[in-house]
């Protein structure tokens, strides 16, 4: 930078006024480049958590595009690709629920999602007027047993052509026992059709989160929660018209890695699940914002710092897919790794970033491999207050980070606290996502992992 002063300024001033002007101008570029980080941060959770994204599963290909819009822009910073150009493919079964969804009981439609909710492994119905056969739950305690024998028999041929509907029942006049047998019993009966019956529906005072588990295995029956009151004992017939198709995906994790300088065959990992749950129908779609478009986004506004300023270790980026279906992307990386996991250092996986009013929580630090990461990560935020909490839990396998952690270090961090939108919920849009602790935690990060020996 240059400065043009007049003529008659004197040397001493010119001179101070260089400097007031060029520590100006580093301040002012340091909070660009700050600000820009968030920026930054938003522009990719918006696009990933885009409706064009479809929930990034398997409905309209969202996952794919995901995929395709990280490897573009990690090749855009020159990081080195793993796999096959960036891709580790692999197949698995699933289903996707694409297209017009609709319910109706005895004639009045009801609203998707928040008067029911269609489970995602259940077969496709299109069907008008369909016979509704009540049942009573606590035909399922093993001391009613013949009257389930008799109610089967007496519906054995209408049961394959009606929907069976399983009302909530009166916990408080039950047994603490029976309680417990009767909630093993609908577990089983949610995932398996002894009855036959062309779907089963459930009343329930409150709808259950919606997620991807059972949805590796055909199923030959619907199972639907439903709000109860929207059921009365004198219900006839509900109208069902949706398409779930079972069908062979084809996935990929997302690898790049940037080669340290010092230590070039030692590896820093750092991951995030890029999939979510796609939609219920075209009317009802999960962006997943916050779970987990934003722990993507942090990974890969770390790939950029990183290829601006290159590490010490050689640090890989891994973005997994089917983290929603039961970690199948993660355990697939360890079981098939691109890299010698004997030689990572530390694996970081980053899930739900949004929010952070009240910290992070770091999971699977507390065992004495994993304590003096923590304890160190808990002195930077000490010495910078960069926020308002380190908090620690141990070992569980709720994330991406839990097959790694049985072949070297590694731990999973979520934020807590803050604005973020609804879980597993159709409400969870990059427009609730508070990003305003995001800096701090970029900071905190980027220093833990500088500071690895």
């Amino acid at each position: 930078m240059s400065c043009d002063l007049p003529v008659h300024c004197s040397h001493f001033t010119v001179h101070l006024l260089c400097m007031v002007i060029v520590l100006i101008g580093a301040i002012a570029n340091s909070w660009s480049l700050s600000a820009q980080d968030s920026v930054q941060m938003r522009q990719d959770i918006k696009v990933l958590a885009s409706p064009e994204m479809w929930g990034r599963s398997g409905c309209h290909d969202g996952e794919a595009k995901a995929a395709s819009y990280l490897q573009k822009e990690m090749q855009l910073i020159g990081a080195k690709p793993l796999g096959d150009n960036g891709f580790q493919k692999f197949d698995i079964p699933a289903y996707k629920m694409e297209g017009r969804v609709s319910m109706s009981v005895d004639g009045q439609n009801l609203s998707p999602f928040e008067d029911y909710r269609i489970e995602p492994y259940s077969r496709s119905i299109h069907q008008q007027n369909i016979p509704i056969i009540q049942f009573d739950a606590s035909l399922l305690l093993k001391k009613n047993e013949k009257k389930l024998r008799r109610f089967l028999v007496k519906n054995a041929e209408a049961l394959p052509k009606s929907i069976l509907y399983v009302g909530a029942v009166n916990a408080k006049k039950m047994k603490p026992e029976e309680v417990d047998e009767l909630n093993a019993q609908l577990r089983t009966l949610k995932q398996h059709n002894p009855y036959k019956a062309m779907g089963l529906l459930f009343g329930v005072e409150e709808l259950p989160v919606w997620g991807l588990s059972s949805t590796r295995v055909e199923h030959d029956f619907a199972c639907i929660y439903i709000l109860m009151y929207k059921i009365a004992k004198d219900t006839k017939s509900v109208s069902l018209d949706f398409e779930n198709v079972f069908f062979t995906k084809h996935t990929q994790n997302v690898c790049f890695m940037i080669e340290g300088t010092e230590h070039p065959d030692e590896y820093i990992v750092m991951g995030a699940h890029y999939d979510h749950l796609g939609c219920m129908g075209d009317e009802v779609i999960f962006t997943g914002a916050h779970d987990n478009a934003s722990g993507t986004a942090a990974v890969l506004n770390f790939a950029r710092y990183f290829a601006k300023n290159p590490p010490k270790y050689t640090t890989v980026f891994l973005f997994f897919t089917c983290e929603e279906t039961g970690l199948v992307g993660s355990k697939y990386f360890v079981e098939h790794p691109l890299l010698d996991l004997s030689k990572v250092k530390l694996m970081m996986n980053l899930d739900m970033f949004c929010g952070g009013d009240e910290g992070i929580m770091v999971v699977n630090s507390q065992s004495e491999q994993m304590r003096p990461f923590y304890d160190n990560m808990v002195k930077i935020n000490d010495e910078n207050n960069y926020i308002s909490a380190v908090k620690s839990r141990a070992n569980a396998a709720n994330s991406d980070h839990y097959f790694f952690s049985q072949h070297c270090p590694a731990m999973f961090i979520y934020t807590m606290g803050g604005r973020y939108g609804g879980y597993h919920n159709y409400t969870d849009t990059c427009e609730r996502c508070g990003l305003n602790c995001f800096e701090g935690l970029f900071s905190l990060i980027r220093d833990f992992i500088s500071d690895i020996k």
